[in-house]
């Protein structure tokens, strides 16, 4: 885990946002508790395909071993635009799970879990992570982040907040 909480009584999540050379955001990490034990949470993450449900924009998931293909949509207004990517899925049981780009766009996407078991087993600390090349989704999301340069701090964090949100959500209605 990159980031440290106070894990005793807080479900509130943190954020931390990287910034590249030229100043700009180029990734978050969120972390958070969730009141679930490590197998529980590990169950929800390792299964992208039923995970996957719960994050806004994925329009479909599929998995063949460690291959996984999304399909996103993204509505603006009256009309949505559709991105496609691929990834390869590494993984250590119950400790952290990674998928990394191999095609497709947004470009260099990595998304990743850490998972540390905490309160003797019936919680667990999440890390969600996730970073991509936001200029390489065309021409509307470059013009809109040239006009609009603040927007480009909220993407990343809002990535982070809702990979941690919608895992939580998953494991809630696991239960």
């Amino acid at each position: 885990m990159a980031i440290d909480i106070d894990t005793a009584n807080n479900s509130d999540p943190i954020i931390k946002v990287r910034l590249g050379s030229d100043g700009r955001p180029r990734g978050a990490a969120a972390v958070a508790r969730i009141d679930r034990p490590v197998g529980t949470v590990w169950a929800a993450v390792q299964d992208v395909e039923r995970y996957a449900r719960y994050l806004p924009m994925v329009h479909r998931v599929r998995r063949q071993g460690d291959h996984v293909s999304f399909e996103l949509k993204f509505k603006v207004g009256f009309f949505s635009v559709g991105f496609e990517f691929s990834a390869h899925a590494t993984y250590e049981p119950e400790q952290w799970l990674e998928l990394r780009w191999t095609s497709g766009e947004p470009r260099d996407i990595r998304l990743r879990f850490d998972l540390k078991s905490i309160d003797d087993g019936k919680a667990c600390l999440v890390e969600g992570n996730g970073e991509f090349d936001a200029s390489s989704l065309g021409w509307l999301v470059k013009y809109f982040l040239k006009h609009h340069p603040e927007i480009q701090f909220g993407i990343f964090p809002g990535v982070a907040l809702v990979l941690i949100d919608s895992l939580r959500r998953a494991t809630m209605d696991a239960a």
